[in-house]
């Protein structure tokens, strides 16, 4: 369970959860990631946390609830990163961005299972919630873009995007390739590759 203590920690910071729903949360997002949402039923998620597949419908309606709150927990953790690295104003653009590619980097590395699940299963989700995360999603890669056109202003709108856009599913990427168990290897190479594709160098 090592490898699951910083999303417990995350899921554990989450007001609305109580101890059994961490549970839930932290084995679903390990089921979802390992078996696929389509393939993962709710008695497989009970079994996982020991009870029975009907006692897990006493904390959600259902996978997708689930599932929904994986992602609104994901995108929740984003907002708050980025805003922590755009929230002192008498930073330079530069530093903020090497800081919120540090966080981002980290982040990623630290919570694979919540990553990954929020790219791999956000269509699985009714069309309402979809739209609405996605929203959530664009607001935050607009943040991205404008903090990367401040640090490189001679970048178009689109070679902006493509930039972001790039950097946001390399971490995927690395995370679904599973490339190595050390954690603080990836984050530092995946901080290196993040930056060279933003060219925005890491020391100011």
């Amino acid at each position: 369970m090592a490898e699951y203590d910083e999303l417990e920690s995350l899921i554990s910071q989450g007001r609305k959860h109580g101890v059994r729903k961490r549970i839930i949360l932290l084995q679903a997002a390990r089921l979802f990631v390992e078996k696929g949402y389509a393939d993962t039923g709710i008695d497989d998620i009970g079994a996982a946390v020991g009870v029975s597949g009907p006692a897990v419908y006493r904390h959600f309606p259902g996978k997708q609830a689930i599932l929904l709150a994986l992602i609104e927990l994901s995108l929740e953790r984003l907002r708050e990163g980025t805003q922590a690295a755009l929230v002192d104003q008498d930073r330079e653009p530069q530093k903020a961005l090497i800081a919120l590619v540090d966080w981002f980097s980290r982040f990623s590395v630290e919570n694979p299972d919540l990553t990954l699940v929020m790219q791999a299963e956000l269509l699985g989700l009714p069309e309402q919630d979809r739209r609405r995360l996605k929203r959530q999603i664009r607001q935050l890669s607009e943040a991205w873009v404008g903090l990367l056109i401040e640090v490189r202003p001679e970048l178009s709108d689109l070679a902006a995007r493509i930039a972001v856009t790039s950097v946001m599913g390399m971490a995927t990427s690395v995370l679904a390739a599973r490339l190595s168990s050390d954690t603080r290897a990836l984050s530092v190479h995946l901080r290196a590759q993040m930056l060279a594709v933003l060219h925005a160098p890491a020391e100011p």
